[in-house]
């Protein structure tokens, strides 16, 4: 018994390690200017289910710092992430992004996270953390390249219409902060009402269904 606690003990303090690691040569990302969005300016050219096991997304999650800012791995359904390779291509370019589809334990909220393998619009990653009530997710944070956004969980905020609404070195950020679920499946068509699986597979059927915006203001700082 002292045997598998002290084993426990050393994986813990070998993932922290990793972790810290990880977190030291972390890349910096670029500048986003404006209001962008990623799915809106690419192609799909292919896509491609990733059959991980949960210990593999358990190690990706707890190696991703961005994941942390959303949402903690030990929180997670593990049993149900999905994970989709797409091709798309962007200004006559090949760009890998890797889209998961992560539930929570509560079942009641979804984190979706998209990592592109050269920038978008200046995007790296993206993240959207929904809470979902009947056929309606509403979104809960928005992360974009290493910025955390916390948004009102009971209403979608109007902070912005420009960048000249932001002081200086602030940007004017647009997002979707409700959408109805049975309309993104119906423009999916292939994952019935599993908004993990919409998430994955159709992410621009989000942007599709949605039914109202918000906006914040995001200042840009030098770092990761």
């Amino acid at each position: 018994m002292r045997r598998r606690a002290l084993l426990a003990i050393l994986v813990v303090l070998l993932l922290i390690g990793a972790y810290g690691a990880y977190v030291v040569s972390y890349p910096k990302y670029p500048e986003v200017k404006g209001c962008v969005n990623p799915f809106a300016v690419t192609k799909p050219v292919s896509k491609v289910q990733e059959n991980w096991s949960e210990v593999h997304v358990f190690f990706k999650l707890v190696t991703t710092r961005d994941f942390w800012k959303l949402a903690k791995p030990w929180d997670v359904d593990y049993s149900h992430v999905k994970v989709v390779k797409h091709t798309i291509e962007y200004n006559g370019e090949k760009v890998t992004m890797l889209a998961m589809g992560i539930p929570l334990k509560d079942k009641k909220h979804v984190i979706a996270l998209y990592e592109f393998s050269k920038p978008v619009q200046g995007v790296k990653i993206f993240g959207v953390e929904y809470a979902i009530t009947g056929n309606i997710a509403k979104a809960n944070a928005v992360y974009l390249n290493g910025k955390l956004k916390k948004l009102d969980s009971n209403s979608c905020s109007q902070e912005c219409q420009s960048n000249s609404d932001c002081g200086f070195l602030g940007q004017c950020h647009w997002y979707c902060c409700k959408f109805d679920i049975i309309k993104a499946a119906e423009c999916c068509g292939i994952c019935g009402d599993n908004i993990v699986c919409i998430a994955t597979w159709c992410a621009f059927c989000i942007y599709e269904s949605c039914y109202q915006w918000g906006s914040y203001c995001q200042g840009w700082t030098p770092g990761p």
